[in-house]
């Protein structure tokens, strides 16, 4: 049996991951608090899995944030309880299955209830920040998102349909930013790609373009963080640059938690990173629990922002990307 809280080889993983399941009465399933991509596609495919396996198992997938309408088109979605946090509905005594996350931080706003409510706990995860303690863990930082890590645990040599395929696609061309951020080690992950691509029988653009299309509301959100964005230097530092939302921008219109992230993450990938000179940078904005959210990212051979935020106790993530939560400070119209 593995120790509590060790982490374990993937086929002792697979072992006693089984086990657990066998064994377990109630299952509950989630991602970390306001999911992206990756962490959707994770808890998709874990779903799946275990549903086609147990039928007449009682699994949950419950997950701390709101519902983001545009992933409908996947297999399972709806079967999602998006919740204010998964404490106010969690079963005591449960198998709780976390992906894309090792913190008990990352999927509630009171971990420590969460960690007195549940039984059993499974982690899978993929970043490099320091992991909590769980019954059964496997972290895996090489590996370019958390639903990569589930094919290749369960699914690699088993036949799947197109939409497991469409799944667990979603999760690698989110992580990996359509393969930009993919690094020389990775190249397995082309292959695995590919292989996905062809059982869907999927057209990347076309494919994308049914949960990535942008509303007006979100693109005005898009230019407030242009507009909000600032240069800075300080010794011994790269510059970098900021941007920021408001509580009071984001309540003039009622944004939601949901309208506010999908615009930081544009805003991210197509500005942060990319001014000259400036390799590295964040953005806060304000979140509906009365904290407020920071997103870090930075260029190779730059500033670890995971790192930077663990060591100010933020959050975590990966050394290009991390993000974290902290007191409410942009009160501000």
């Amino acid at each position: 049996m593995t120790k509590r809280g060790r982490m374990t080889s993937k086929k002792k993983f697979r072992e006693r991951f089984w086990e657990m399941v066998e064994e377990a009465e109630n299952i509950v399933i989630t991602g970390h608090v306001g999911p992206d991509d990756d962490s959707i596609a994770s808890m998709l495919a874990v779903y799946r899995l275990l549903a086609e396996k147990y039928p007449d198992k009682e699994i949950e997938i419950i997950c701390t944030g709101k519902s983001i309408n545009a992933f409908e088109s996947f297999e399972n979605f709806k079967k999602i309880q998006f919740v204010s946090d998964i404490v106010e509905v969690v079963k005591k005594g449960c198998l709780l299955i976390v992906c894309d996350g090792s913190q008990f931080d990352r999927f509630s706003f009171d971990p420590k209830k969460l960690r007195g409510l549940v039984g059993k706990t499974i982690c899978i995860d993929h970043h490099s920040s320091p992991v909590d303690r769980f019954d059964l863990t496997l972290v895996d930082p090489l590996a370019s998102s958390c639903a990569e890590i589930i094919y290749l645990l369960f699914h690699k040599d088993v036949k799947m349909d197109k939409k497991l395929a469409e799944i667990f696609l979603l999760g690698i061309l989110g992580d990996t930013g359509n393969f930009a951020y993919l690094k020389p080690y990775q190249t397995k992950t082309l292959s695995i790609a590919k292989k996905l691509i062809e059982i869907g029988e999927i057209e990347i653009q076309e494919f994308q373009s049914r949960y990535r299309s942008i509303s007006i509301r979100v693109f005005v959100l898009i230019q407030e963080l242009i507009k909000n964005t600032e240069y800075h230097k300080v010794d011994g530092w790269p510059s970098y640059q900021t941007s920021y939302l408001t509580h009071g921008f984001k309540n003039l219109e009622k944004y939601t938690s949901n309208e506010v992230s999908e615009a930081s993450h544009i805003y991210m990938t197509h500005y942060l990173r990319m001014i000259e000179d400036h390799p590295w940078g964040f953005v806060i904005t304000p979140q509906d629990n009365g904290v407020c959210g920071i997103s870090l990212r930075s260029l190779p051979k730059n500033v670890s922002v995971r790192d930077l935020a663990e060591r100010m106790s933020l959050g975590g993530g990966h050394d290009r990307a991390a993000g974290g939560t902290f007191p409410d400070l942009l009160t501000s119209s």
